[in-house]
């Protein structure tokens, strides 16, 4: 406990020292089934069992969701990984639109074919679906899940509206159309608004965190997957996700989540509801971007659950 109250003290005063808009990641994998990946490896002297950090989709999604976080750990003494999805980021984008199968497949593949042990997982968002069904069926990758502002209880929980499959059906016939729909989404305007739900203080959303984003205008790639969960094709409930899931698994929110989509906003109490085994933790004066905007907070939630027997 000693060591730990002094991993968790220097968490809180540490800062993040990378540019804000650059790479953190430095390592290439073949992946079975999703060819090239890019990821970062732990730090050299680092200890421990690894944790690793997936990001979750949405437009713009990339490691960088972690880059305040991600330093924390580092400091910390910990084997952290970060990676880019397939379809997003420095990964292989082929031309395809993915499922929450794929993100199953994916994950799993990740765990055994690069990380190659037990691994304690933070994912964030659509990622925490995937993460729970791989936990479910082999624990034997998983010995822990942290799940940041998970979906599948209000949100992403259903097959796509009509609406939604609409859009789907006239973007993925339309290239010309899809491009314009995925850099609409990054101009400054568009991601400004989008990202206030994300976000308790609005102050928050300044120059670096859309430097963040705006590396991935010129990615034009990434806009199967991104459509892919725009359209509504990437979904899965809570209650089936964590289905037959036995290992430790803990829920961070932030306390002032807001949904920009006409579904009420999700809150701890809807996840207990159906999961009342699981921990969870609502962070004060934060959005669903919880990571970004409390790192020190998340990363102390993180640590002391990732050290726990």
């Amino acid at each position: 406990m000693k060591i730990l109250a002094l991993l968790l003290l220097f968490v809180g005063t540490v800062a993040a020292s990378e540019p804000q808009g650059g790479s953190l990641l430095n390592r290439d994998a073949q992946v079975t089934g999703f060819g090239r990946v890019r990821y970062r490896a732990p730090l050299e002297g680092s200890s421990g069992s690894p944790i690793v950090l997936v990001h979750g989709i949405y437009g713009g999604a990339s490691h960088r969701t972690y880059r305040k976080l991600l330093p924390l750990l580092d400091q910390a003494g910990k084997r952290v990984y970060l990676l880019d999805l397939p379809g997003a980021g420095e990964s292989d984008k082929p031309r395809r639109f993915y499922t929450i199968a794929d993100l199953d497949r994916f994950l799993e593949n990740f765990l055994a074919e690069v990380i190659q042990e037990r691994a304690t997982v933070v994912a964030e968002s659509l990622a925490g679906t995937a993460s729970l069904k791989v936990s479910s069926t082999r624990p034997d990758l998983i010995r822990r899940l942290v799940l940041l502002s998970p979906t599948g209880v209000n949100s992403l929980a259903t097959p796509p509206s009509q609406r939604e499959l609409r859009l789907f059906e006239r973007l993925s016939t339309d290239d010309a159309a899809l491009r314009a729909f995925y850099e609409g989404l990054l101009t400054d305007n568009s991601l400004r608004f989008f990202l206030k739900f994300g976000f308790f203080d609005d102050g928050l959303i300044d120059e670096n965190l859309l430097s963040d984003f705006r590396v991935l205008r010129p990615n034009a790639d990434q806009r199967f997957l991104t459509l892919s969960f725009v359209s509504g094709q990437i979904y899965r409930s809570f209650e089936d996700s964590s289905r037959d899931v036995f290992i430790p698994v803990l829920g961070i929110f932030g306390a002032e989540y807001e949904n920009f989509q006409e579904t009420k906003p999700s809150t701890a109490a809807d996840f207990r509801a159906i999961r009342p085994q699981f921990d969870y933790v609502e962070i004060p004066k934060s959005g669903s971007s919880v990571q970004r905007e409390k790192p020190e907070a998340v990363a102390r939630e993180i640590l002391i659950f990732h050290e726990e027997d």
